[in-house]
């Protein structure tokens, strides 16, 4: 792919922003800024939005080669070891397995991916078969077990991410809408509908597919991946296939997760064009990214992207938040991936 082509070019332009408005250099570190300067708590540190900001990073470097990135890659990791005192850990599992995420994309080799994957298989509750959102938490949401089961299935704990895979199909898939409800609390489910739940069910069941030990459990993790697909689409349809915006804060990253994972699916699915199964899986997945990347494109403005893709955006509000931003770039970095597919 030519790399000029207008899917790179809006990749570029998203990334030099966000670098830009939010990325600080301080010495050998670095580390984001919440928000742009003037809106209150801007030098906020998040530690899920730096796992969020490694990734897309990572993903930037791998479709767009250069040596400058790798340096600030390096400099981001090491200013994240620095904000965490050396432990890249929290209390909340869902941000653990957002970082380990973050590092195995970044580095399989890091030493630090062992030591939290370990962290969040020893987590696993036994009596309920998950994850807790946190440490002393009675709340067992998607948030936390999706992207741990992804962590897990490239691991070596294997075992342990189809169980959680299984936990949340389970308990959590919603029958009347094949989509992936929040959480359960006290027995109770949590019956709200995110768009980054949704992604990182059809990524660990793409995990899980990759590694499977037989051509019958690949079938079903493949089959499980697939149905999410069409149920994320049969729920964006009546909105021209836009994902339902989440807001500021850490609803900025929401829709770009799902994209990143639709991404994998559309990918995965072409591997046989013979198939029209397959095919269509790949065709639905490839063109939900690319309406909303070309929906982001079209309400940039000055450089900021809207967290709601069906309007311009805005210098106020949410759209000065970093992870705004940062999932506009996750959702661009996902049409470059998706750009290679023929209509």
């Amino acid at each position: 792919m030519d790399a000029t082509s207008p899917v790179r070019s809006r990749a570029m332009a998203a990334e030099s922003a966000v670098v830009r408005r939010y990325v600080r250099r301080y010495g050998p570190v670095a580390w984001a800024h919440a928000a742009t300067p003037g809106v209150p708590g801007a030098g906020t540190w998040h530690y899920w939005w730096h796992a969020h900001l490694l990734h897309v990073l990572r993903d930037a470097q791998q479709h767009r080669p250069d040596p400058r990135r790798g340096r600030l890659l390096r400099a981001l990791h090491r200013g994240i070891t620095l904000r965490t005192l050396g432990r890249w850990t929290t209390p909340f599992y869902d941000d653990v397995a957002w970082m380990t995420l973050a590092l195995q994309r970044y580095d399989l080799h890091d030493r630090r991916i062992d030591r939290l994957t370990r962290r969040l298989d020893e987590a696993v509750d036994p009596a309920v078969g998950a994850l807790p959102w946190a440490v002393d938490s009675a709340l067992y949401n998607a948030p936390a077990n999706g992207p741990a089961a992804i962590a897990l299935a490239w691991s070596a704990r294997r075992g342990s991410a189809v169980d959680l895979d299984a936990w949340v199909a389970t308990t959590l898939d919603d029958p009347a809408t094949g989509l992936v409800r929040d959480g359960i609390e006290h027995g109770a489910v949590r019956p709200d509908l995110w768009t980054y739940n949704q992604g990182v069910a059809i990524g660990s069941a793409l995990a899980l597919a990759e590694g499977a030990p037989d051509a019958d459990a690949r079938e079903a993790h493949e089959a499980r991946a697939a149905s999410l697909v069409h149920a994320v689409r049969r729920w964006c349809e009546a909105d021209g296939g836009l994902f339902p915006a989440a807001g500021g804060g850490d609803g900025g990253l929401f829709a770009g997760i799902l994209a990143r994972y639709l991404a994998e699916a559309a990918l995965w699915f072409t591997d046989d064009a013979s198939d029209d199964v397959r095919r269509a899986v790949s065709h639905a997945a490839r063109d939900l990214v690319r309406g909303n990347a070309d929906a982001l494109w079209s309400g940039r403005r000055a450089g900021l992207f809207p967290a709601d893709p069906r309007r311009p955006a805005r210098a106020a509000g949410d759209d000065l938040d970093l992870s705004v931003q940062l999932g506009a770039w996750i959702t661009l970095e996902a049409a470059v991936d998706v750009d290679t597919l023929t209509s």
